[in-house]
């Protein structure tokens, strides 16, 4: 509303001292009708519309002229009369916030008795909802009639957009801005819109942190969450219950636990400190140890299952930890260089000749202590009782006789086993993401042994990319190829690694589809297979090949950024927002670009979105401007 002009100004216009203004002034006019308004302190309306009608007899262009004469109707108690002036007011001034939200409610008014009143409501609150986003009334009343009109989408935008607003006012019991959000995220469950149900659920829990409630939905989002995979909105909900509830265990370790899963180890290990100062339990211990490994501090590591393994038991929920701890604890003093305590340690383990893997971990540590003759006994144990673990299985492709007993064999059998020790080691380096040590090692087993696996070989490839040498990469790739030219691996990660790089699209596109033919279920495969096709702007395909890639492995960062792109080629914004949102939780070296995308992408989708809600409501003047939000009026008279 505008300002009332001062006391000099008002006498002025009534006409004192200037000759010819007087009764046909509009101005004056204006502010004598004003003054007989219910609104503004006075009892006649009536009166009020009388002077308005001269008014627009003197100036038929004046909209505010209209729209005060359409309030006095008003006033009159004569809502369906009332319109005429109402929408004679828009059309005079389409930009004006004022008259377009007086209008919708006068419709607003007469649909609650009038139901074929209701279109025309709902259309007028949506125009002046544009004009002025800010008016929470606006929204609300818009809110109402979708619930009425059973439009569940468009009431959830319009339940949002009050709660985005903040209102204090009473509503049907509660604070407006706790039943909008409440309303909203009913809605947003039921019609499954997981962006709006993470709006209100986050809201409601902002506005009253300490609300059993709130938390509750907002536990249930965060569950809901890591089951679509959506790992870094979970970790975001849990973080807010932590601190509504920092006393609470079991909060840290599911925070720590999405911490886990996306290779965040440093921020896992400070979690599960917090879970383990509150409610220590084996499961929290045997994490930390394995966060510990995975970091590189191998000494915390051992003295952690150092102390777990005397403790632990098998049960049902934890059947296997035990037995774990022992792996873990094994491939700990391997990592330090120690076979001696390993070997002193596994002497009191019934499991260590029972267990394939701590039998190999047994095997190298016998083989770095040059106990050759105990080697050569525990590798033809192996090979024969735990074929299938990783080196009993490389020792039974060396021939037999290499690994027995006499002078004839000696070097043949100690260069072969310290071979499959050096294998063995890359292997655990790269389990812990230590691609140095690992590289270094298959360096040794490479000069130690000329002729080269091509199981090594990819392993080389992957610690070179990882080190940030991928041309070297390609070179080890490429001699494999020569080697064993139909192993789908190696055809997947070089046609990869050529996609990547600018390499030549339809040579990568021929191997990555003949690793396909070969491992139809791989999910790594898949995905290289979807890329290929963006590549070639088949968008539908690929679409379709990197979903099969998510069903496979669905916590893939890379799965996800690819289908991402695709989705956003196809102009699917808010699905490619989903799924660059599910990798953003993981760490890969595209993530920092990926976070720059993802907050453009927001936008986009957001204003996409505002589009569609446009589009969808039909027009109240198809050939009318469309408006636009002028601001607060500026303080003065009110326009003719």
């Amino acid at each position: 509303m505008r300002s009332a002009l001062s006391a000099l100004s008002v006498a002025l216009l009534l006409g004192a001292g200037v000759p010819g203004r007087g009764q046909d002034d509009p101005r004056a006019l204006m502010l004598q009708a004003r003054a007989m308004q219910r609104r503004t302190g006075g009892d006649n309306p009536e009166g009020a519309a009388a002077l308005y009608r001269k008014v627009i007899a003197l100036i038929p262009t004046s909209s505010q002229a209209q729209l005060r004469l359409s309030e006095a109707i008003q006033e009159s108690g004569n809502i369906e009369a009332a319109v005429d002036p109402a929408v004679k007011a828009t059309e005079l001034d389409p930009r004006s916030g004022e008259a377009w939200a007086h209008l919708a409610f006068l419709r607003y008014a007469l649909s609650q008795t009038s139901p074929a009143a209701q279109t025309l409501a709902i259309q007028t609150l949506r125009r002046a909802g544009r004009i002025l986003p800010g008016d929470f009334e606006i929204w609300l009343r818009l809110a109402e009639l979708m619930e009425v009109d059973r439009n569940e989408e468009g009431a959830l935008q319009a339940w949002l957009t009050v709660a985005r607003l903040h209102p204090n006012p009473v509503y049907r019991g509660k604070v407006l801005a706790d039943y909008a959000l409440e309303r909203a995220l009913e809605l947003a469950i039921h019609l499954k819109n997981y962006e709006a149900r993470r709006e209100a659920a986050l809201d409601l829990y902002d506005r009253a942190p300490g609300d059993l409630r709130h938390q509750r939905i907002l536990e249930e989002l965060a569950r809901d969450q890591v089951e679509a995979g959506f790992l870094a909105h979970a970790e975001e909900s849990f973080t807010l219950l932590a601190q509504a509830l920092p006393q609470e265990p079991a909060v840290w370790e599911n925070i720590a636990i999405i911490q886990l899963r996306t290779s965040r180890y440093e921020l896992a290990l400070a979690s599960l400190d917090k879970a383990r100062a509150l409610r220590p339990s084996p499961r929290i211990s045997f994490n930390i140890g394995y966060c510990l490994m995975k970091v590189g501090r191998f000494e915390d590591a051992e003295a952690r299952w150092r102390e777990l393994l005397p403790t632990v038991r098998a049960t049902l929920e934890e059947p296997a930890m035990p037995l774990q701890i022992r792996q873990f604890y094994a491939s700990c003093l391997l990592l330090q260089g120690r076979p001696a305590d390993l070997l002193a340690l596994m002497a009191g383990w019934p499991e260590a000749t029972a267990d394939g893997d701590l039998a190999g971990f047994m095997a190298q540590a016998l083989i770095q202590g040059r106990d050759w003759k105990g080697a050569r006994d525990l590798v033809r144990d192996g090979i024969k009782r735990f074929p299938k673990q990783d080196l009993f299985r490389k020792a039974a492709l060396i021939p037999p006789r290499t690994f027995e007993e006499g002078v004839l064999f000696r070097n043949a059998s100690r260069k072969a086993l310290s071979q499959l020790d050096l294998e063995a080691m890359a292997m655990l380096w790269s389990d812990f993401n230590r691609w140095d040590r690992c590289l270094q090692a298959l360096e040794e087993a490479r000069r130690a042994a000329p002729v080269r696996s091509v199981d090594l070989m990819l392993l080389e490839a992957t610690a070179l990319e990882s080190l940030g040498q991928p041309g070297k990469a390609m070179e080890v790739l490429r001699e494999g190829q020569r080697l064993d030219p139909s192993n789908t691996t190696l055809e997947n990660n070089l046609g990869y690694l050529m996609l990547e790089n600018d390499g030549d699209l339809a040579e990568a596109a021929r191997l990555i589809e003949a690793a396909l033919a070969g491992d139809p279920r791989n999910s790594s495969t898949m995905d290289s297979w979807g890329w290929v096709l963006y590549k070639q702007g088949k968008y539908p395909q690929a679409e379709e090949a990197l979903r099969k890639a998510t069903v496979l492995s669905p916590y893939s960062p890379e799965i996800h950024k690819h289908l991402g792109e695709v989705l956003l080629k196809q102009g699917r914004l808010q699905e490619a927002l989903d799924e660059w949102e599910r990798a953003l939780a993981y760490v890969f070296p595209e993530r920092r670009n990926l976070e720059k995308q993802v907050l453009d992408l927001r936008t986009r989708a957001a204003r996409s979105r505002r589009a569609a809600a446009d589009a969808a409501a039909p027009a109240e003047a198809p050939a009318e401007e469309e408006p636009v939000d002028m601001g607060p009026e500026d303080e003065g008279e009110d326009p003719l």
